[in-house]
Protein backbone atom coordinates (compact mmCIF):
# COMPACT_ATOMS: atom_id res chain seq x y z
CA UNK A 1 0.00 0.00 0.00
CA UNK A 2 1.48 3.49 -0.95
CA UNK A 3 1.82 6.30 1.34
CA UNK A 4 -1.22 8.05 -0.27
CA UNK A 5 -3.44 5.17 -0.07
CA UNK A 6 -2.47 4.58 3.33
CA UNK A 7 -3.21 8.27 4.53
CA UNK A 8 -6.97 8.10 3.05
CA UNK A 9 -7.39 5.02 4.85
CA UNK A 10 -6.54 6.65 7.86
CA UNK A 11 -8.47 9.94 7.03
CA UNK A 12 -11.29 7.35 6.82
CA UNK A 13 -11.10 5.29 9.75
CA UNK A 14 -10.58 9.04 12.18
CA UNK A 15 -14.20 9.91 10.51
CA UNK A 16 -15.78 6.65 11.66
CA UNK A 17 -14.58 6.33 15.02
CA UNK A 18 -15.77 10.19 15.60
CA UNK A 19 -18.92 8.99 14.14
CA UNK A 20 -19.45 6.04 16.44
CA UNK A 21 -17.90 8.08 19.31
CA UNK A 22 -20.80 10.86 18.72
CA UNK A 23 -23.71 8.22 18.59
CA UNK A 24 -22.27 6.81 21.34
CA UNK A 25 -22.38 9.77 23.09
CA UNK A 26 -25.75 11.27 22.11
CA UNK A 27 -27.27 7.43 23.22
CA UNK A 28 -26.09 7.93 26.60
CA UNK A 29 -27.02 11.22 27.34
CA UNK A 30 -30.85 10.02 26.03
CA UNK A 31 -30.26 7.03 27.60
CA UNK A 32 -28.51 7.58 30.79
CA UNK A 33 -30.94 8.79 33.31
CA UNK A 34 -30.39 8.18 37.11
CA UNK A 35 -32.35 5.57 38.63
CA UNK A 36 -33.75 7.10 41.85
CA UNK A 37 -36.65 6.84 44.41
CA UNK A 38 -39.24 9.30 45.14
CA UNK A 39 -37.84 10.44 48.97
CA UNK A 40 -34.26 10.56 47.36
CA UNK A 41 -35.18 12.46 44.41
CA UNK A 42 -37.70 15.21 47.05
CA UNK A 43 -33.59 15.22 49.16
CA UNK A 44 -30.69 15.37 46.58
CA UNK A 45 -30.70 18.71 45.47
CA UNK A 46 -28.07 17.70 43.15
CA UNK A 47 -30.23 15.92 40.63
CA UNK A 48 -32.11 19.15 39.78
CA UNK A 49 -32.02 19.29 35.95
CA UNK A 50 -30.50 15.87 35.46
CA UNK A 51 -32.57 13.55 33.70
CA UNK A 52 -34.00 10.66 36.13
CA UNK A 53 -35.27 7.59 36.12
CA UNK A 54 -38.25 7.05 39.26
CA UNK A 55 -41.17 4.55 40.34
CA UNK A 56 -43.94 5.57 42.74
CA UNK A 57 -47.70 4.77 42.94
CA UNK A 58 -50.02 7.32 41.82
CA UNK A 59 -51.58 9.43 44.46
CA UNK A 60 -55.83 9.13 44.16
CA UNK A 61 -57.13 11.69 43.43
CA UNK A 62 -53.96 13.86 41.82
CA UNK A 63 -54.86 13.31 38.32
CA UNK A 64 -57.15 15.20 35.93
CA UNK A 65 -58.78 13.75 33.24
CA UNK A 66 -58.74 16.35 31.12
CA UNK A 67 -55.10 18.18 31.98
CA UNK A 68 -52.69 18.24 29.16
CA UNK A 69 -50.15 17.45 29.58
CA UNK A 70 -50.92 15.11 32.23
CA UNK A 71 -50.09 16.39 35.77
CA UNK A 72 -50.26 13.74 38.78
CA UNK A 73 -48.28 12.86 41.81
CA UNK A 74 -46.38 9.80 42.77
CA UNK A 75 -45.61 8.62 46.10
CA UNK A 76 -42.74 5.85 47.03
CA UNK A 77 -44.30 2.30 46.84
CA UNK A 78 -43.23 0.80 49.88
CA UNK A 79 -45.19 3.64 51.76
CA UNK A 80 -48.18 2.00 52.65
CA UNK A 81 -49.04 4.22 55.31
CA UNK A 82 -48.94 7.59 52.86
CA UNK A 83 -46.92 9.38 55.59
CA UNK A 84 -43.92 10.32 53.03
CA UNK A 85 -43.31 12.69 50.22
CA UNK A 86 -44.65 13.01 46.76
CA UNK A 87 -43.26 13.91 43.57
CA UNK A 88 -44.84 16.17 40.84
CA UNK A 89 -45.05 14.67 37.38
CA UNK A 90 -45.52 16.60 34.37
CA UNK A 91 -46.10 13.74 31.34
CA UNK A 92 -45.92 14.09 27.84
CA UNK A 93 -46.93 11.21 25.76
CA UNK A 94 -49.06 8.39 25.34
CA UNK A 95 -50.71 7.14 28.86
CA UNK A 96 -50.86 3.80 29.21
CA UNK A 97 -54.21 1.84 29.73
CA UNK A 98 -53.19 0.56 32.64
CA UNK A 99 -52.64 4.03 34.43
CA UNK A 100 -54.52 4.69 37.47
CA UNK A 101 -54.90 5.53 40.93
CA UNK A 102 -52.55 3.53 42.87
CA UNK A 103 -50.31 1.62 39.68
CA UNK A 104 -47.21 1.99 39.99
CA UNK A 105 -45.81 4.44 37.28
CA UNK A 106 -42.06 4.39 36.07
CA UNK A 107 -41.29 7.86 34.52
CA UNK A 108 -38.09 9.22 32.61
CA UNK A 109 -37.35 12.87 32.34
CA UNK A 110 -35.87 16.16 33.69
CA UNK A 111 -36.07 17.31 37.10
CA UNK A 112 -36.81 20.44 37.62
CA UNK A 113 -37.80 22.16 41.01
CA UNK A 114 -40.05 19.45 42.58
CA UNK A 115 -41.44 18.33 39.90
CA UNK A 116 -40.31 15.99 36.66
CA UNK A 117 -41.10 16.93 33.15
CA UNK A 118 -42.09 13.41 31.88
CA UNK A 119 -41.03 12.21 28.30
CA UNK A 120 -41.73 8.22 29.23
CA UNK A 121 -43.66 6.20 31.11
CA UNK A 122 -44.81 2.93 31.61
CA UNK A 123 -46.96 1.31 34.26
CA UNK A 124 -46.76 -2.17 36.53
CA UNK A 125 -49.51 -3.09 37.70
CA UNK A 126 -50.10 -5.75 40.33
CA UNK A 127 -51.84 -9.52 39.57
CA UNK A 128 -55.65 -9.22 41.05
CA UNK A 129 -57.56 -12.27 41.03
CA UNK A 130 -61.12 -13.23 42.79
CA UNK A 131 -63.94 -15.91 42.75
CA UNK A 132 -66.87 -14.96 40.37
CA UNK A 133 -69.02 -17.15 43.05
CA UNK A 134 -71.57 -15.27 44.27
CA UNK A 135 -71.04 -12.35 41.35
CA UNK A 136 -74.50 -11.43 39.27
CA UNK A 137 -73.74 -12.16 35.56
CA UNK A 138 -73.78 -8.68 33.45
CA UNK A 139 -77.10 -10.62 31.43
CA UNK A 140 -79.30 -11.02 34.53
CA UNK A 141 -77.81 -7.38 36.52
CA UNK A 142 -79.05 -5.73 33.45
CA UNK A 143 -82.20 -7.54 33.22
CA UNK A 144 -83.31 -6.27 36.95
CA UNK A 145 -83.25 -2.70 35.56
CA UNK A 146 -83.62 0.25 37.94
CA UNK A 147 -84.10 -1.69 40.65
CA UNK A 148 -80.08 -2.29 40.73
CA UNK A 149 -79.14 1.42 40.36
CA UNK A 150 -77.34 2.81 43.03
CA UNK A 151 -76.86 -0.87 45.01
CA UNK A 152 -73.51 -1.55 46.06
CA UNK A 153 -73.02 -4.86 43.78
CA UNK A 154 -70.36 -7.76 42.49
CA UNK A 155 -70.74 -8.77 38.72
CA UNK A 156 -68.75 -10.77 35.85
CA UNK A 157 -68.44 -11.24 32.66
CA UNK A 158 -65.96 -10.94 29.61
CA UNK A 159 -63.90 -7.82 28.77
CA UNK A 160 -64.86 -7.10 25.00
CA UNK A 161 -62.45 -6.64 22.30
CA UNK A 162 -61.06 -3.55 21.41
CA UNK A 163 -62.36 -1.56 24.57
CA UNK A 164 -59.64 -1.06 27.03
CA UNK A 165 -58.83 2.38 27.09
CA UNK A 166 -56.15 4.53 29.55
CA UNK A 167 -57.90 6.11 32.34
CA UNK A 168 -58.36 9.49 31.16
CA UNK A 169 -61.73 9.22 29.30
CA UNK A 170 -65.02 8.46 29.97
CA UNK A 171 -65.43 4.75 29.78
CA UNK A 172 -62.19 2.19 31.23
CA UNK A 173 -63.59 -0.82 29.22
CA UNK A 174 -66.77 -2.41 28.29
CA UNK A 175 -67.86 -5.83 29.81
CA UNK A 176 -69.82 -8.59 27.77
CA UNK A 177 -71.98 -11.68 28.56
CA UNK A 178 -69.77 -13.82 26.62
CA UNK A 179 -66.18 -14.44 25.78
CA UNK A 180 -66.48 -13.35 22.08
CA UNK A 181 -68.04 -9.98 23.29
CA UNK A 182 -71.52 -10.82 22.19
CA UNK A 183 -74.93 -10.76 24.41
CA UNK A 184 -75.39 -7.64 26.91
CA UNK A 185 -73.12 -4.85 27.94
CA UNK A 186 -72.28 -2.57 29.86
CA UNK A 187 -69.54 0.50 29.83
CA UNK A 188 -67.12 0.13 32.89
CA UNK A 189 -65.73 3.66 34.38
CA UNK A 190 -62.86 2.49 36.36
CA UNK A 191 -60.30 5.33 37.56
CA UNK A 192 -58.07 2.77 39.50
CA UNK A 193 -55.27 0.09 38.27
CA UNK A 194 -56.23 -2.56 35.77
CA UNK A 195 -55.13 -5.39 36.88
CA UNK A 196 -51.95 -7.17 34.99
CA UNK A 197 -52.64 -9.83 32.65
CA UNK A 198 -56.25 -8.18 31.69
CA UNK A 199 -56.81 -8.41 28.09
CA UNK A 200 -59.48 -8.68 25.51
CA UNK A 201 -62.08 -12.15 26.21
CA UNK A 202 -60.96 -12.13 29.61
CA UNK A 203 -63.31 -12.70 32.67
CA UNK A 204 -63.21 -10.08 34.96
CA UNK A 205 -65.02 -9.83 38.29
CA UNK A 206 -66.29 -5.98 39.24
CA UNK A 207 -67.49 -4.33 42.59
CA UNK A 208 -69.22 -0.99 42.34
CA UNK A 209 -72.72 0.26 41.78
CA UNK A 210 -74.97 1.00 38.31
CA UNK A 211 -75.41 4.08 37.62
CA UNK A 212 -78.47 6.29 35.77
CA UNK A 213 -77.33 5.93 32.65
CA UNK A 214 -76.73 2.58 32.76
CA UNK A 215 -72.73 2.81 33.66
CA UNK A 216 -71.40 0.03 36.16
CA UNK A 217 -69.16 2.80 38.21
CA UNK A 218 -66.09 0.14 39.73
CA UNK A 219 -64.39 0.35 42.71
CA UNK A 220 -62.74 -2.71 42.05
CA UNK A 221 -61.86 -4.89 38.89
CA UNK A 222 -60.34 -8.04 39.39
CA UNK A 223 -60.04 -11.02 37.20
CA UNK A 224 -61.59 -14.42 37.67
CA UNK A 225 -59.45 -16.61 39.58
CA UNK A 226 -59.39 -19.71 37.09
CA UNK A 227 -57.29 -17.49 34.98
CA UNK A 228 -54.32 -17.48 37.03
Amino acid sequence: MNKRARMRLIGVTAVILIAIAAVVLLTGNKQGAVYTTVPKVVEDSSLEGKRVKVGGSVVEGSWDKKSNPMKFEVRDEADKAATGPTLKVVYTGAVPSTFGDGVVAIVTGVLEGDTIKATEMITKCPSKYESAQGAIPIADLLGKGESMVGKPVRATGYVKAGTIADATGGDRFVVAAAADGSGETVAVVFSGALPSGMKDGAQVVISGEVDETGKFIATSVALEQSQK
